[in-house]
């Protein structure tokens, strides 16, 4: 478990991306996405973005949304998340930016760069943390559609045996969704119910072998909870002790054990 969270905009401006361009004292010169950490007041993980973007940009930004988590190591030990979020800049004045580090020498400075926002650019970037910047190398066409839409769509692959009721049970119990809000059912009862207003499905008869129990939903659900398909799997997994499979990018997925811990799978899973 991470022992830190944070919060991280992968902001588009046209066809670039807005960067700081980091030096600190006898620190090699790096980049990072605009963000940082997310604190006691943060409403959640959305609130605690824009708060940030405040600060260090002055910047509007389309609805942001979520793309995925990194996690990093600090030099201390410490874990910290990095959750990804995709949006486009309406407009921004970074010379009246407030943040606290602007003013502590210790920091070093923040310029404010736009590059282009293509796997090759990315790839000749000393980005932090790397994590990142292995993602975006990997998911530009995912992150381009997402800042472009403005809309999220989660399509999350749970083991065969999972249960469609426990999983609409742990969504009220993390995020609060109205039970009413989730429909447990094939794809024939969905179009045979007489009065759908869900905004989650789960299908327990998706047709997969291994995980052919998939929650599917949209913007409705980033909204309410503000986390990328990644974080909601590892979360519904350890609460109701099942596993997952979440495709990241066109090059792997994510397999998720019933502890919510995660690696790499190379099975693919559309």
């Amino acid at each position: 478990m991470p022992d830190r969270h944070r919060v991280r905009a992968v902001l588009l401006d046209g066809d670039d991306v807005i960067l700081f361009e980091r030096t600190r004292p006898s620190v090699p010169r790096y980049w990072s996405t605009p963000g940082g950490g997310v604190e006691p007041g943060d409403a959640g993980l959305l609130a605690a973005l824009h708060r940030e973007l405040d600060e260090e940009l002055r910047a509007v930004v389309t609805p942001p949304v979520p793309l995925t988590f990194v996690d990093a190591r600090r030099e201390d030990g410490s874990w910290q998340r990095h959750h990804l979020f995709a949006c486009r800049l309406v407009s921004m004045d970074f010379a009246a930016r407030y943040g606290h580090e602007f003013t502590d020498p210790a920091k070093g400075t923040y310029d404010v760069v736009r590059v282009p926002f293509t796997a090759e650019t990315i790839g000749e970037l000393n980005m932090q943390p790397e994590g990142v910047a292995r993602y975006l190398r990997m998911a530009i066409d995912q992150v381009w559609q997402a800042a472009q839409d403005g809309r999220a769509a989660y399509s999350v692959c749970f083991a065969t045996d999972t249960s469609g009721p426990a999983l609409r049970q742990a969504l009220h119990e993390a995020y609060g969704i109205d039970p009413a809000d989730v429909f447990v059912g094939t794809a024939e009862e969905l179009m045979s119910a007489a009065d759908v207003r869900a905004t989650v499905w789960i299908n327990p008869d998706a047709g997969d072998p291994s995980y052919g129990c998939e929650l599917s939903a949209g913007d409705s659900l980033a909204r309410a909870t503000g986390i990328s398909e990644l974080e909601l799997a590892t979360r519904l997994c350890r609460l109701t002790g099942t596993t997952a499979l979440v495709a990241d990018g066109p090059q792997h997925s994510w397999l998720v054990a019933a502890d919510g811990d995660y690696q790499h799978s190379h099975a693919l899973h559309w």
